[in-house]
């Protein structure tokens, strides 16, 4: 059972992110483009759109797409979302050591200043 939007509202183009992104969670398969276009329509995702949002999720590095042949096979699955956050949470707290020393010779010339 895919998600179907609810009623006939617009979707935010986070709304429609969620619905493709949830139909590759949901079946763990891979899929050529021009079948993620169907299913997403299917789920209520506007037909026109769904290119461009899918490119999106590509570029943003959740949904993985490859030639093979004629056709571009697509997949994404959980855990990758996960570790993708899991490396941002490391990178983060790597860049806030790395602040520390500047905050607290900043402090001490803010303190030499007064």
């Amino acid at each position: 059972a895919l998600i179907m939007a609810p009623g006939t509202k617009r979707m935010s183009a986070d709304e429609k992110r969620k619905v493709i992104l949830g139909i590759y969670h949901q079946t763990q398969q891979v899929y050529t483009e021009k079948e993620i276009i169907a299913l997403a329509a299917k789920a209520g995702v506007n037909a026109n759109s769904i290119p461009e949002v899918h490119q999106s999720l590509v570029d943003d590095g959740l949904v993985e797409k490859e030639k093979i042949g004629g056709s571009n096979y697509c997949w994404a699955f959980k855990n990758k979302k996960d570790r993708m956050a899991q490396k941002e949470y490391q990178s983060t707290l790597e860049q806030i050591e790395q602040l520390k020393p500047k905050v607290e010779e900043a402090a001490a010339q803010l303190a030499d200043a007064r």
